[in-house]
């Protein structure tokens, strides 16, 4: 693949993008930089809120059927943040749980929400020691769904919800489970592609599904994209990025035909990050012939 591939912004640790059909903006996060950020990529409009004293910032999703709130996580904590996209403060911020409680030392790390608009989000230890873990709330009560995880991140869903996808980075591996929608219940774990034995550059982080089922795969220290064939288990693509630490992926735009990509300055040493210049940019890619599906919202 040669799509052109346009910088958006700069962040530490960009994570997390999410592409809300009702605003046409994407929002994501720097996770370091303790921020929530909005972009219109038809505007270039780019705003942002820094959420200040709570520890760090790994996601944010739109609420289902409100205006300006959204459900993000600080440290531990799962809350509910009013922002109208524009000011660089939150309007409020309410907490709804906090996980982990035995290991302090854990943070929230990625999550995403499935058809029914629970969120599945998994946490992550800063040692990678297996004390973490993947966590479904809905409707405010979050349940243990794994444990013994290192780095919860990449969640994402086969076309007809019958799968989930999902990354412990940890690993190197791309797990899938069997998912029950209904029920909201996973089972039956296996690894779809393993960066292990086929030596794949990197480790993945965030990921998502396009209509064909393909999955897109951020390579953190690798540079890269890799596009996946779960049904055959093989890399059938790559994209790549003048930056080593690639974060996550989110199709958006009005078609759902661009392919954002956010990437970090964390964890780059100084000379590095001289001969890297667009290290912790949110990429914006284009003319992969390809399309993703509509980002669901948290029924909170």
């Amino acid at each position: 693949m040669n799509p052109y591939v346009q910088v958006v912004n700069t962040c530490l640790l960009g994570e997390a993008p999410h592409w809300s059909e009702r605003t046409q903006s994407l929002y994501y996060v720097d996770t370091e930089g303790t921020a929530v950020h909005r972009y219109d990529p038809v505007t270039r409009d780019h705003t942002k809120a820094t959420i200040a004293g709570l520890g760090s910032v790994s996601l944010i999703v739109p609420v289902a059927g409100e205006v300006d709130k959204y459900v993000i996580t600080t440290g531990r904590e799962l809350q509910v943040l009013e922002w109208d996209g524009k000011d660089d403060r939150p309007l409020s911020l309410e907490p709804i749980l906090s996980v982990d409680e035995p290991f302090p030392n854990n943070s929230f790390n990625d999550g995403k929400c499935d058809a029914m608009g629970r969120l599945w989000a998994g946490s992550v230890n800063p040692f990678a020691l297996p004390n973490a873990s993947l966590y479904k709330v809905d409707h405010g009560i979050g349940t243990t769904m794994e444990s013994d995880i290192r780095i919860s991140n990449g969640i994402a869903w086969s076309n007809d919800n019958t799968l989930m996808f999902y990354i412990d980075t940890a690993t190197r591996r791309v797990d899938v489970f069997d998912f029950d929608e209904t029920d909201g219940t996973i089972s039956n774990r296996r690894t779809v592609y393993n960066f292990n034995t086929v030596g794949e550059l990197g480790s993945p982080d965030g990921m998502t599904t396009d209509v064909n089922g393909h999955l897109y795969v951020a390579c953190f220290g690798g540079s890269q994209v890799i596009k996946i064939d779960p049904e055959q288990g093989t890399k059938i693509g790559s994209i790549r990025f003048p930056t080593f630490n690639i974060t996550s992926v989110m199709f958006g735009g009005a078609n759902l035909d661009t392919l954002f990509v956010t990437s970090a300055q964390s964890g780059l040493s100084q000379p590095i990050l001289v001969s890297q210049p667009m290290a912790g940019a949110t990429f914006q890619v284009t003319n992969l012939s390809a399309r993703g599906h509509s980002a669901n919202e948290y029924n909170l």
